[in-house]
């Protein structure tokens, strides 16, 4: 995605970068067990599909109403969903599935898309967010952080609450430059590149502390179920850590390569004195077998308030009308007589005064129906 600023992103959106970005997900997924969509994200999308199968009996059974509609932000090469797809079907949910990046060239050939449908969008071109409208139910996005700066990040989460639908769901998962390492023996071990990459990012008023800054903002906004959860690389398994080290490397290595491609001007602001000073400090990257890269990963949850959840309470056979049983009870109604109830009788033994009987108008073929929708104001309503 994009930002206001003028500096350029300072990684890379070629097919190296794809797969880089794909070993990174494999990371997370690892770190999240698999389970790339929260729990309660499901329990809400599930009841926002109840209610769309579950209108008015004679309303056909079509896609609009049945299908949740979910959309990731800066998808890039939209791993992450064709990786829910599983997930949701194991929910037994049906969903559309909708991809948007600032860049297309990380896209899947038109040709291999599937069942998602991508489109380029600035995270923050506000008028175009007011012009798409609250239509998704769900809304994720990953890794904005070398992207955003502090206000920024403000502009893109409004930006979000303008294409979700109330009661929705908005989800991110960042990892902090702030707390980006590379250790040996608990001592930092980066060799200064590390350091040299986290003052590129503050003198770009890149925010360190994303994560928690965007919890804060949420709860600011008074979003409904928010919730902050961190895992830290530390607490993984060997494997995963060492995915993690390689894509520390090849993250670092883009790094120092956009620095190359920009001139000796964006090289001397990284601390180094030429190309060649440069293509060293990439070459002794991960040489050492003892160094261990970690990161913290944050996930940010929070719902937007409101949302209409229906009811219907059906009696009568349960087959829905033909059309011609309904134009012949449109066109001939029959009366129908609901006799008195037993008299009730006060503790003197003296019956009640009488109420005038119930005449109901109702189909001759047909069910009896009642629907209603409640609509919420409280976080705890369901």
């Amino acid at each position: 995605m994009s930002t206001t600023t003028k500096e350029p992103y300072l990684l890379n959106v070629d097919e190296e970068a794809s797969k880089r970005l794909n070993l990174q997900h494999g990371i997370l997924t690892r770190m999240l067990g698999g389970i790339l969509i929260p729990e309660p994200v499901i329990t809400r999308l599930n009841q926002i599909q109840e209610s769309g199968r579950s209108q008015s009996y004679d309303w056909p059974a079509c896609k609009e109403n049945t299908y949740v509609k979910i959309a990731d932000l800066a998808t890039g090469t939209g791993i992450w969903l064709y990786s829910i797809r599983k997930q949701l079907e194991e929910s037994g949910l049906k969903a559309e599935l909708y991809g948007y990046d600032l860049h297309d060239n990380q896209f899947p050939p038109e040709d291999k898309r599937e069942d998602v449908e991508f489109h380029k969008l600035n995270i923050l071109d506000t008028p175009k967010f007011q012009e798409i409208g609250p239509i998704y139910h769900y809304i994720h996005a990953r890794l904005l952080t070398s992207v955003l700066t502090k206000e920024e990040w403000k502009v893109a989460i409004d930006n979000c609450l303008e294409i979700l639908k109330p009661g929705g769901f908005l989800h991110f998962e960042e990892i902090p430059f702030g707390e980006l390492s590379i250790e040996k023996d608990g001592v930092p071990a980066s060799g200064g590149v590390l350091e040299k990459l986290q003052a590129s990012m503050k003198l770009l008023k890149r925010d360190l502390d994303c994560g928690h800054n965007i919890y804060n903002y949420l709860e600011e906004l008074e979003l409904w179920e928010t919730e902050h959860r961190k895992i830290d690389l530390r607490t993984c398994d060997e494997e995963t850590r060492q995915m993690q080290n390689v894509n520390a490397r090849l993250g670092l290595e883009e790094f120092i390569n956009n620095a190359i491609a920009r001139g000796p001007g964006a090289l001397k602001r990284l601390g180094y004195e030429s190309k060649e000073a440069a293509l060293e400090r990439m070459a002794s990257l991960g040489k050492d077998p003892g160094t261990q890269a970690y990161f913290v990963l944050h996930s940010i949850l929070g719902k937007k308030p409101g949302g209409v959840f229906s009811m219907q309470i059906s009696c009568g056979c349960p087959p829905p009308p033909v059309e011609s049983d309904l134009e012949e009870a449109r066109e001939e109604p029959e009366e129908m007589y609901v006799p008195d109830p037993d008299p009730v009788y006060d503790q003197e033994g003296k019956e009640d005064t009488e109420e005038p009987p119930l005449n109901f108008v109702v189909p001759r073929r047909g069910r009896f129906q009642v629907s209603y929708a409640v609509i919420s104001d409280k976080p705890d309503s369901k």
